[in-house]
């Protein structure tokens, strides 16, 4: 894809992190700007925009992306079509962090999963949820404050 269609998906210059429109990478979003034909800057299926918790009713997570990549895996089919091919295996690991899936995750992922850009380039393969109880306080029991 060429370079102005990526950073239209993501909503953020390649180069610099920087919301489009803008020239720095920890920039507020300016979610209402738009160019002299009226349009927005960050266009409205853009991944920022879709993710941003004023495009959520204010709904928040804390996100970690780690990337990896395990390097080509080669293929030969051994019946017709008797294809070969190399698959790659790399891709990102999406890790989030919130008090409730429900008011964080799931309201944000909502928007995303109808009108999001960033889909026809991505594949979910997996998933889980996990809880991380509280710290014990004297006289309760680990992750009691979890059944309160």
């Amino acid at each position: 894809m060429n370079l102005g269609f990526q950073e239209q998906t993501v909503g953020r210059h390649k180069a610099s992190g920087a919301p489009v429109g803008l020239n720095h990478e920890f920039a507020p979003l300016d979610l209402d700007a738009k160019d002299k034909d009226g349009n927005y800057v960050i266009a409205e299926n853009a991944h920022v925009r879709l993710a941003a918790a004023a495009s959520n009713g204010g709904a928040q997570i804390l996100r970690r992306p780690y990337s990896y990549n395990d390097g080509v895996n080669f293929t030969a089919e051994r019946w017709p079509p008797w294809r070969q091919g190399m698959e790659y295996d790399a891709g990102l690991f999406f890790l989030s962090y919130q008090r409730d899936p429900r008011t964080g995750f799931i309201r944000i992922f909502e928007n995303m999963a109808k009108l999001d850009m960033m889909n026809q380039f991505a594949t979910h393969v997996g998933g889980g949820h996990f809880a991380c109880p509280a710290g014990i306080r004297q006289n309760e029991f680990l992750g009691q404050r979890l059944f309160a």
